[in-house]
């Protein structure tokens, strides 16, 4: 990756004129600047990235560093951060993209006292399952994961793009191994000739059993071979011995203590060592192997997360084949900013493991989880800042009632995050709708307008004012809820302004996590008159997606409104229910109307259409230059671009396709702009040998159209996409 040019100390002056680009987005009339000054960090920084194997999870943290800059306070609009994500395989296909986070972030004084930089969490789920491998169990399969921090304008699709505001960072994660394989697995790698298995399922799911571990002197062998200090090697088998050092939890895997004995190893001197911890500066214990490097918060679903770097390939208490160890993560809240963290907020953790040959800068995993909030509400008038912590603890849990309190691994990290607006609420239930399709309800425009309902109403062109499509994926936290299971909810649609509504009657499938357990649930409300039941329990179970509902809007158009009924009866009276405020959607279900037949004129029915003059397949003479005309029209259009195959005969090799093709592409440059329609291209056959060509006209629209990634075991991701369109045109270059 090219290192870009980052500005971080910025002259006075410096400073006031990229002020003036932030608050009218004249990025435009400062593109010879960007390629010179790109990577400015002064307002903003993507500063950590993590990997939590176990649920896919990827989260960056971003720090947001000035107090102004971000086009309003917190009662406006205000700007947002986008993160996009591209993971490297290692395979030779390089960087692709994995998916796009982003959060709204706004002017918020350091007065009465400072309250910057702020710690925003950005968070999307990683579909790596047909990356998982079952490995050696020394090795993991470790990808690259970029994430390209933008301010107020979606990152390129190109990872190799340096965005203006913003930086990129780089970081390498651990894949879970496989856990379970299925018969194909096998099977489609083994030539069985003419050998039947008529009793054996291909479909037959085989788990992958963790295995003990092996015995304490070919372990001790091992980690003497490594480097791994006498008491990293037995830390967790001896913490059972030594009364009021620390807990380990049940599940942790031990050895006899009259085993380690005979190693000749001296028990006393061992438990000695570990009953006293060397404490760094009052916030660091033991960090050799692990440390606790950021922690966010994921201000709209009200989730607090950590990243953390693991340094050594061994001195985790097993390799991938065995359960290996946890690293625990508490979290501390000072709600009132006064030095004294006061509420324990909960305690998660992620699997670790020996793994050979971890990159040079180490590995990257995350910790999260939802943490209820509703009683330390402001109202967006009173931006409510407050101090988060995080403290680390290798395979022994963290204190519960002493914040300050470090086991001999670990650290901690305090970080002052943003808590959303909203009413304080003391009791009763609530809830915190998140977006729609990723996209948080504040950018979604309210307002009766030409973009009514669109997302992103005031961003920047093509990536502005956009429609929903499919899959409409709402995501929201029920505050108050209660234990799981005794709150229940309708998701209901109106195409008619409110005057009737309808309830969405989808079938779901609910992903539901406690610890790192996953488990589905499916919910039919056909049979229970439309209502769900709300399965998480903060902070001990949460769904994978923050999912409410997933509603396919077929074939709809135009606005609806959604909202969400809720109660605690469980025989839903009428005089129990609670009502969301609507939030209107503009739907766009309809995408391009194309064929391949060919033609020699535009077919004015179609929306995406082209044709060369004189007709489809004919023969040119080296130098000719071809007509041709284009149609890519569509109410919410994005782009279109012409391709030519086989580009390996485009001479001299490497000449860009707009050099000998004109126009080679549009892009959208505002709401007004819907596309081309009989527009005129040409084709420089100088630039093509002797050959056969296919032209391929490409358009896309801006309909955010939400999809589901299926998985054999019943598990899902969910995902974006738009609706586009292809036609292809055929001609050959004679010598």
């Amino acid at each position: 990756m090219v290192q870009p040019l980052v500005k971080e100390n910025l002259t006075v002056d410096q400073i006031q004129a990229f002020q003036q680009v932030r608050q009218t987005f004249l990025l435009a009339k400062f593109q010879p600047e960007v390629a010179k000054a790109a990577s400015i960090t002064y307002w903003e920084q993507l500063t950590c990235i993590g990997f939590n194997p176990d649920l896919s999870r990827l989260e960056a943290v971003v720090r947001v560093k000035q107090a102004t800059g971000y086009s309003g306070n917190l009662c406006s609009i205000g700007s947002h951060e986008f993160v996009r994500f591209f993971v490297d395989y290692h395979d030779g296909t390089g960087f692709h993209d994995a998916g796009l986070a982003n959060f709204k972030v706004a002017d918020i004084p350091d007065a009465p006292s400072p309250n910057h930089p702020l710690n925003y969490m950005a968070t999307i789920y990683l579909n790596d399952e047909a990356h998982r491998k079952i490995t050696a169990c020394d090795t993991a399969v470790m990808p690259t994961v970029r994430g390209v921090l933008q301010w107020n304008s979606i990152p390129s699709s190109n990872p190799n793009e340096v965005p203006y505001f913003g930086n990129v960072l780089d970081a390498d994660i651990q894949l879970k191994r496989k856990p379970a394989f299925y018969l194909n697995d096998i099977l489609s790698n083994v030539n069985l000739g003419n050998i039947a298995l008529p009793n054996i399922d291909p479909k037959t799911k085989v788990p992958v059993v963790p295995d003990p571990l092996p015995p304490v002197a070919e372990f001790y062998k091992t980690y003497q071979a490594a480097g791994v200090p006498d008491h990293r090697t037995f830390y967790t088998s001896m913490i059972p011995q030594l009364s009021g050092v620390a807990k380990i939890a049940p599940t942790a895997q031990t050895f006899n203590v009259a085993e380690i004995s005979k190693l000749g190893i001296n028990l006393a001197s061992l438990g000695n060592i570990i009953s006293k911890p060397v404490i760094v500066d009052n916030s660091k214990a033991d960090i050799t192997f692990e440390e606790l490097t950021c922690v966010g918060l994921n201000t709209a679903t009200d989730t607090v997360g950590a990243v953390l770097k693991i340094k050594k390939s061994a001195g985790f208490n097993g390799n991938m084949c065995t359960a290996g160890s946890h690293e625990y993560v508490a979290f501390w809240a000072d709600w009132n900013n006064d030095g004294i963290f006061e509420d324990y907020l909960g305690t998660a953790s992620v699997n670790t493991h020996d793994i050979t040959g971890i990159p040079a800068n180490g590995l990257f995993y995350n910790v999260a989880m939802q943490v209820d909030i509703a009683k330390h509400l402001r109202t967006c008038e009173s931006p409510n800042v407050v101090k988060i912590r995080g403290v680390l603890s290798w395979q022994t849990l963290p204190s519960t009632t002493d914040p300050n309190a470090l086991n001999f691994y670990g650290n901690r990290v305090d970080s002052f995050v943003q808590i959303r607006p909203g009413i304080p609420n003391t009791g009763q239930l609530g809830l915190n709708l998140f977006d729609v399709n990723g996209v948080a309800i504040s950018n979604i425009d309210q307002t009766i307008s030409p973009t009514q309902g669109l997302a992103y109403p005031g961003g920047i062109y093509p990536n502005a004012a956009m429609p929903f499509g499919g899959l409409i994926k709402l995501s929201g936290l029920f505050t108050n809820s209660g234990a799981s299971g005794t709150t229940f909810y309708k998701v209901q649609f109106s195409d008619n302004n409110g005057s009737t509504w309808h309830d969405v009657l989808d079938k779901q499938i609910f992903q539901m996590i406690e610890g790192s357990v996953q488990s589905l649930v499916t919910e039919d409300p056909t049979i229970s008159g439309g209502w769900y039941t709300y399965l998480p329990a903060v902070p001990n179970k949460a769904e994978k997606l923050s999912l409410l509902a997933l509603w396919d809007s077929g074939n709809r158009n135009g606005l609806h409104k959604i909202r969400i009924q809720y109660t605690k009866d469980p025989l839903h009276a009428a005089a129990n229910i609670t009502t969301s405020n609507p939030v209107t959607v503009m739907l766009d279900n309809t995408g391009f109307i194309y064929d391949n037949t060919p033609g020699n004129t535009l077919d004015p029915t179609k929306t995406l259409d082209i044709d060369i003059v004189g007709g489809d397949c004919k023969f040119y003479k080296s130098g000719d230059v071809i007509t041709g005309q284009l149609t890519v029209t569509d109410n919410y259009f994005n782009n279109w671009y012409l391709d030519i195959q086989p580009s390996g005969h485009i001479i001299p090799a490497g000449t860009p396709v707009s050099t000998f093709i004109t126009p080679s592409s549009h892009t959208c440059t505002g709401f007004a702009d819907h596309g081309n329609v009989g527009l005129n291209f040409t084709i420089n056959t100088k630039y093509l040998q002797s050959c056969g060509y296919t032209v391929t006209l490409r358009g896309y629209d801006r309909s955010l159209v939400g999809y589901k990634i299926n998985f054999i075991d019943g598990s899902y991701l969910y995902n974006l996409t738009d609706h586009g369109g292809a036609k292809s045109i055929g001609f050959a270059v004679l010598p």
